[in-house]
């Protein structure tokens, strides 16, 4: 007796879903932070920011992005490269962005990254 369809392919078609899985729920984590961030000059919206496998400390001050276009597009762009294993990060290394993320800012008194996480969860159950 032989295959029609070989366990190989299950086992590739798990590894390309679980794949697509988790970009996606990358890109909507990275999504609610942009939406869910104040605005002011742009700065935090443009310094938030993805790497792969290793934290990116970096941050410009000058880096602004009032919609939030170019850092969904760039954080996209980053987060299609991942794969299974990998580990993603998604940062905001503004000197104040600890400050924002713990409610000093009238815009997001409960927060950014962890009202995002929330609702990233809760959409993904």
């Amino acid at each position: 007796m032989s295959w029609t369809n070989p366990p190989t392919n299950f086992a590739l078609e798990i590894v390309k879903q679980s794949d697509e899985h988790l970009r996606k729920v990358a890109a909507e984590m990275l999504q609610q932070v942009i939406i869910g961030s104040p605005v002011d000059t742009g700065a935090f919206r443009g310094n938030n920011i993805i790497s792969l496998n290793s934290a990116d400390d970096s941050f410009d001050v000058s880096k602004t992005d009032t919609a939030g276009n170019t850092s969904i597009s760039n954080g996209t762009e980053k987060i299609l490269q991942a794969k299974i294993g990998d580990t993603i990060y998604l940062q905001n290394n503004l000197p104040y962005a600890v400050a924002l993320e713990d409610g000093h800012s009238q815009q997001t008194p409960l927060g950014i990254y962890s009202i995002a996480y929330m609702n990233t969860v809760n959409k993904f159950k």
